[in-house]
């Protein structure tokens, strides 16, 4: 069955009822990788997940959401453009929630033109001017300092495109050097294949290694839920996107986690309390 919804949230902080605000603030404090920021970046955050919800349609289908849990997806999604602005999300208008991700039968021809078939499993999907397709029973484990992110790896595609074609080289702000961008990405991207020619493990997904648009959408999950590890295996990608985004990640990583162990290379969290 096909269901529709659309929140007509997004009002202005200065008309919130103190019900409403709380509920925003409940979202934030309930998302791990959302901690650390300062009160005016939890403000413009909130006010952020607030208008995404009001510009973008949210369509479900299949699942329901509670206005709380549409919080914890908002702020989350608005966490890439913190600094940069709702501006950087133009180009498409609505966001599709389904059960469970979607498979598909691929086909794929090697240089001896022989034809094989396999099946992929999606559970996010973007293309130029569509639609943002998020798998829900993916997007409940999001929101851990644990390396993965469905609707920022989404959305990151979506900033990619706003240069065209998704090649994992997005517009840049004005004060940056592409020059810099395209070395630091292409040097690591060819690291990571070659790690995975050699059939080591990587220290980052390796789905990474399909495409460079995949390369930029992986590295962006690892900035914003895993940046010690993205920051010491590929510090110069880091650099460059702490420099994109204006966010340093790092800096908000739990003492905790640091002491647990976690956070660096050859670790990941577990989260088994999801805030969706």
């Amino acid at each position: 069955m096909l269901g529709w919804f659309k929140w007509l949230g997004g009002r202005p902080q200065t008309s919130m009822s103190e019900d409403e605000l709380a509920l925003w603030r409940q979202a934030l404090a309930a998302v791990p990788i959302l901690q650390g920021l300062s009160d005016t970046e939890q403000t413009t955050l909130i006010g952020l997940g607030q208008q995404l919800l009001k510009r973008k349609t949210l369509t479900l289908i299949g699942v329901e959401l509670s206005r709380r849990q549409q919080a914890v997806l908002a702020l989350q999604a608005a966490l890439p453009i913190l600094h940069l602005g709702l501006d950087w999300y133009r180009g498409f208008h609505e966001i599709i929630i389904i059960p469970e991700p979607v498979t598909r039968r691929q086909e794929v021809q090697d240089e001896f033109g022989l034809v094989s078939e396999f099946e992929e499993e999606n559970a996010g999907e973007s293309w130029p001017q569509g639609p943002l397709v998020l798998a829900w029973s993916e997007l409940q484990q999001d929101g851990d300092w644990d390396g993965f992110n469905l609707v920022i790896h989404e959305l990151a595609h979506k900033l990619d495109m706003l240069g065209g074609e998704a090649d994992g080289a997005p517009p840049l702000p004005g004060q940056m050097s592409s020059q810099l961008w395209q070395q630091a990405f292409q040097t690591a991207f060819d690291a990571l294949c070659q790690q995975l020619d050699r059939d080591e493990v990587t220290d980052i997904d390796p789905y990474a290694a399909e495409h460079p648009a995949e390369f930029f959408a992986v590295s962006c999950e690892c900035f914003f839920t895993d940046p010690l590890r993205l920051q010491q295996v590929y510090p110069a990608v880091y650099r460059q996107l702490s420099q994109f985004f204006s966010q340093d990640p790092a800096q908000r990583f739990p003492a905790t986690r640091l002491l647990a162990g976690e956070g660096v290379v050859g670790a990941r969290a577990i989260n088994t309390d999801h805030p969706l």
